[in-house]
């Protein structure tokens, strides 16, 4: 089971940041974290979340011996 420290650990915003959006959204903290997370993620573009390891492409000898 995911506690509510998980949840706190697992997110990339401070505390202050939750608590604010807590209060002003009127939400239960953990939502507050969930919402606030979902708006960071949003905000980042998909490369700055999960570097992309690139392979360098085979050869065309490399190709035909496999």
């Amino acid at each position: 089971m995911i506690t509510l420290d998980d949840c706190r650990a697992f997110c990339d915003a401070d505390p202050a940041t939750v608590a604010r959006v807590a209060r002003q959204e009127q939400l239960p903290e953990i939502l507050a974290i969930a919402f606030t997370q979902s708006r960071l993620m949003k905000a980042r573009p998909l490369h700055a979340r999960h570097p992309i390891v690139t392979v360098p492409a085979a050869t065309p000898s490399q190709r035909l011996a496999a």
